[in-house]
């Protein structure tokens, strides 16, 4: 999703991005262990000194990215085993959670989505009927929301950029490229706020929310992230169409985005196991409603979004993905299955394994209590104000799900420990972190757009730190609005 250990390839080795990410990278190599130690001898009164070194070793690594997200969140479970913070059942149960496998089931379908080219097809169908400049940018950027829903941020980048990228001229320096090619990034970013499998930070929040009580269903998360999502959309057009100049007047280039051939049997195979999900994932309130009682209860108990996204994900291995005339081949197979992004499922457990240690060792509890005195926010919207502004800063210096494993439980015992009701923080802190639009290094479709040579990185922070401010207002008046709405608040 967006961790930055393989995006940062995109950038040549000799561009300052690339320098950059080596310096970080050696020291905080030594940062780390220098840290976790001077902290653990310090008489600073935490209630677990252990696990207080060990997340620091873990979030200096995390965020300077000196080794791979995910080896890191395996490191993170050694250690609890060996300070003796958790027993190895329950240090290495952590990737065993269930909801790491409605991501495994998702990434099988984004991937067969990915092999078959349905992806560029869909955006390519949307890009089609656009006519003119300011269509043409709302079009291509609400592709990539759609896609980024479904699959990861980097991958739909990775599809829209070229399509995007046809419809500019050649001149470097064109203003509607850069507008373009931010819209695709980081509509990406925006999209993957609207389900549970669009981007691993929903994921952490999801996990937050249930340990607190509220259990959000597919369905459940999407009544609050998709149109929380449509809201950053809307704030994102505004910002790049002011920035840069983007009119609706404006003609686009003698070119036609689009896509005549016919579908595929791999295309109608990730079509069908597509549909089996969205069924699936809607089957529980359904029943709710059609056949209440015993059989709503069975779907709730046993019809579960990961089963839903693990039936659907290996009915690609069934269903056929050849060209006639071919051999008979999968529309998914086990060589292309296993180029998922499991690192993302490794990372996501180990942050799952550091918030439930926070919390059973009470120092989570803590540092809410002294976050809530030191800051002085004390009612739930000072409190999710403060989470979400600084889920979003710390989102510009790390990977979204590295910020996402730290804040949402930090977000929940902040409000907590302060009397206030915690599902706003968590779900601010929760979509704070899918920011980050300030820097190549902050998320993968940053680095993809910049690698395109259409933005420069002075662009970049210029745009990013508006869009981070009116993201910020927009994150917080939403829930200020929503949550009282579905009694969250």
């Amino acid at each position: 999703m967006e961790d930055i250990d393989e995006t940062t390839d995109e950038l040549a080795d000799d561009t300052p991005g690339a320098r950059f990410e080596r310096g970080k990278r050696r020291v905080g190599l030594v940062l780390g262990p220098v840290l976790a130690l001077v902290l653990y001898a310090l008489p600073l009164g935490a209630a677990s000194p252990a696990l207080v070194a060990l997340m620091v070793l873990c979030v200096t690594w995390w965020l300077t990215e000196a080794l791979p997200a995910a080896a890191v969140a395996l490191i993170a479970a050694v250690g609890a085993v060996l300070t003796g913070l958790a027993t190895p059942q329950v240090a290495f149960g952590a990737f065993g959670t269930p909801l790491l496998y409605l991501f495994v089931g998702s990434f099988f379908v984004a991937e067969a989505m990915r092999v078959h080219g349905l992806g560029e097809r869909i955006g390519a169908l949307v890009a089609r009927h656009a006519r003119g400049r300011l269509s043409f940018l709302i079009a291509i950027s609400l592709a990539s929301f759609f896609l980024s829903m479904w699959m990861s941020n980097a991958a739909a980048t990775a599809i829209m950029l070229p399509i995007a990228l046809s419809m500019t001229g050649k001149d470097p320096k064109d203003k509607f490229a850069t507008a373009l090619v931010l819209a695709v990034a980081w509509g990406a970013s925006v999209g993957g706020l609207g389900t549970p499998v669009g981007t691993p930070p929903n994921g952490f929040g999801i996990t937050e929310l249930k340990q607190r009580g509220l259990d959000l269903g597919f369905v459940e998360w999407m009544a609050i992230g998709v149109p929380m999502g449509v809201v950053m959309m809307l704030g994102l057009l505004v910002v790049l169409a002011v920035f840069f100049g983007v009119r609706r007047h404006q003609p686009l280039p003698e070119r036609e985005a689009t896509t005549t051939r016919p579908f595929s049997r791999g295309e109608r195979a990730v079509l069908i196991a597509g549909a089996i999900a969205i069924v699936g994932w809607l089957l529980p309130t359904i029943a709710s409603f059609v056949a209440p009682g015993r059989a709503a209860q069975w779907c709730d108990k046993h019809v579960t979004e990961e089963v839903v996204a693990l039936i659907a994900g290996c009915t690609l291995f069934i269903l056929p993905g050849n060209a006639p005339g071919k051999p008979r081949r999968p529309a998914l197979t086990w060589h292309e299955a296993t180029k998922i992004e499991w690192g993302v499922i490794l990372l996501f457990g180990g942050g799952i394994l550091l918030g439930t240690l926070g919390k059973s060792t009470g120092l989570a509890e803590q540092w809410g209590r002294e976050l809530v005195d030191a800051t002085g926010a004390s009612s739930t919207w000072t409190i999710t104000a403060l989470v979400t502004a600084t889920a979003i800063i710390l989102s510009e210096a790390t990977s979204n799900t590295a910020t996402a494993s730290m804040m949402a439980p930090l977000a929940g015992a902040l409000a907590s420990a302060a009397g206030a009701a915690p599902i706003p923080a968590v779900l601010g802190a929760t979509m704070g972190a899918s920011f980050g639009f300030m820097m190549p290094i902050s998320t993968a479709p940053n680095a993809l757009a910049y690698a395109t040579g259409r933005v420069s990185v002075a662009q970049m922070v210029k745009v990013g730190i508006v869009f981070d401010v009116v993201g910020f207002f927009l994150i917080v008046g939403a829930l200020r609005i929503a949550c009282p709405l579905f009694g969250w608040a």
